[in-house]
């Protein structure tokens, strides 16, 4: 790696950030600060380090949190925490985070290389993490069902036989002018210009049972 580069480690525990420390010196960075506190890894960040290695959390306060004073500061960030906080991993991403890995699933020498890219100022993702962001992301672009009244579901579920306006309205103890009504907010909702297309729409969204 050329030239000395500062680094911080924060975060889980004493042993694992002596690990750490130790992985990166050998890599080549240096020097290696491992604060205790939230304010102090801030205050090491703005110091000119330019790469801190953090959990989710450091003492007891979110990575998130941190991280727009930790990125004003001009310093790269590696989050390497435990499977069980990977479900923060996207939010930091989306924050500015370079990279991540699990600990449990890498090794000294996967610390080193996400090191070097990450100083590199290139991106780095543990398989699993990519895997948990690409759902996460396909879930955030799914269709999300539009939210019904309780009567506009009511004459949603009705339309289901396909039954006219008339015998809904008598089916549920409204005015057919009523059902109506009731019908045309429903299509705008759906996005649809007619019953049948109603129907299938729901049935695609889950809102009514198949």
């Amino acid at each position: 790696m050329r030239g000395a580069v500062a680094a911080v480690v924060a975060g889980a525990s004493p042993l694992v950030r002596s690990v750490l420390r130790d992985v990166l010196t050998h890599a080549g960075v240096g020097p290696v600060r491992t604060p205790t506190t939230a304010e102090d890894v801030v205050r090491a960040c703005g110091e000119g380090a330019g790469l801190l290695v953090s959990d989710v959390v450091v003492d007891d306060v979110p990575l998130a949190g941190l991280l727009p004073a930790v990125l004003g500061a001009a310093t790269r960030v590696l989050v390497v925490c435990p499977r069980a906080s990977a479900g923060a991993v996207p939010e930091l991403l989306l924050a500015g985070a370079s990279g991540v890995l699990l600990l449990e699933e890498c090794t000294a020498e996967d610390v080193a290389t996400a090191v070097r890219e990450t100083v590199s100022g290139r991106a780095t993702l543990h398989p699993t993490v990519a895997a948990l962001v690409l759902q996460q992301w396909r879930e955030a672009r799914a269709p999300r069902p539009p939210a019904l009244t309780p009567k506009e579901q009511e004459v949603l579920v009705a339309m289901l036989a396909g039954d006219p306006v008339k015998s809904i309205a008598r089916a549920l103890g409204l005015s057919a002018r009523t059902v109506d009504s009731h019908r045309s907010r429903i299509f705008v909702k759906l996005g649809v210009r007619s019953h049948a297309q109603a129907v299938q729409r729901a049935l695609d969204l889950g809102l009514v049972p198949r």
